[in-house]
């Protein structure tokens, strides 16, 4: 009988052994020591979705341990591919400061294919068959991955996060709003969209479906959300925009759209321009008050 004991006590070792070592593969981890400045630092994460993948998250946080809420924040796609690659991808230090210096941990996200995640992009597009809602759902898994792996951390509450986005990352990040995730608490979409590109001709496409597929979006989403566009942005017009807001809202999605005067050349770069903050910061700051 001690014999059997033995032997099966032995076999549970050896069945749990992989499963721990599979645990521990997946728990968030960080590479090299803090920052000075807001205490920088890489964080891999484990892709929920997509077996085998990690998504970079460079994060920065105040001083202290305290639980704080999570902003995840994530990028535009260059028409420069070598730029999509590049390590500091989408950091914009002046809207960082801005979160942090606000109590914040701010996460910036790398999505699949960019920066220090790199790989394989994770989104599809062709111009005969347009589907933005797929391109941004598979987005938005990358943030729920980076949100999922940061609230298990203890300096990261796990409620009341917040998502950030710029041009294919506000689409990202509205997106994500669709997904109605448990943890988030509300998104802010800086001239979200995509713009495909015809391969023969190199022609702008499917802006229109932008429409459509935001109305895909409004139907499921239940996360409120700031939309925040110019009237010069020379990526996604007023006419689109006031059309992809109307679409998203009468299908039942909760948001509040800010059509904004003119900035500078070129309305898109609202949010990468330091020059920016004294627009959209006035806006911003009442959203995410009501989440604190």
């Amino acid at each position: 009988m001690r014999r059997l004991s033995v032997l099966i006590l032995a076999a549970a070792l050896l069945c749990g052994a992989p499963a721990a070592a599979q645990t521990a593969a997946q728990a968030p981890r960080p590479e090299g020591a803090e920052g000075t400045v807001h205490r920088e630092q890489v964080w891999r994460l484990s892709h929920n979705a997509d077996e085998g993948r990690e998504i970079a998250a460079i994060v920065f946080r105040p001083a202290g341990d305290t639980p704080r809420q999570l902003v995840v924040m994530t990028h535009h796609t260059s028409g420069d591919a070598a730029r999509n690659g590049e390590p500091r991808h989408g950091v914009y230090p002046h809207v960082v400061s801005w979160f942090v210096e606000r109590g914040y941990v701010v996460a910036v996200v790398h999505r699949r294919g960019y920066g220090l995640t790199g790989g394989e992009r994770a989104e599809r597009f062709a111009c005969r068959r347009p589907n933005h809602f797929a391109a941004g759902r598979a987005d938005a898994a990358d943030l729920s991955a980076v949100i999922d792996g940061l609230t298990a951390l203890p300096f990261v509450r796990k409620d009341g996060v917040i998502a950030v986005g710029q041009s294919t990352g506000g689409w990202a990040a509205a997106a994500l709003a669709a997904e109605n995730h448990p943890a988030v608490a509300g998104t802010i979409n800086f001239g979200g969209g995509r713009r495909g590109r015809a391969g023969d001709t190199g022609q702008t496409c499917a802006l229109d479906e932008l429409v459509r597929d935001a109305r895909y979006m409004g139907r499921r989403a239940r996360t409120p959300a700031l939309w925040l566009y110019t009237e010069n942005d020379q990526s996604f017009g007023p006419e689109l925009t006031r059309r992809m807001a109307e679409a998203y809202r009468s299908a039942g999605g909760a948001l509040d759209f800010q059509l904004l005067p003119p900035f500078g050349r070129d309305g898109h770069a609202l949010l990468p321009n330091p020059g920016g903050i004294r627009i959209w910061g006035p806006l911003v700051e009442p959203f995410i008050q009501k989440f604190r």
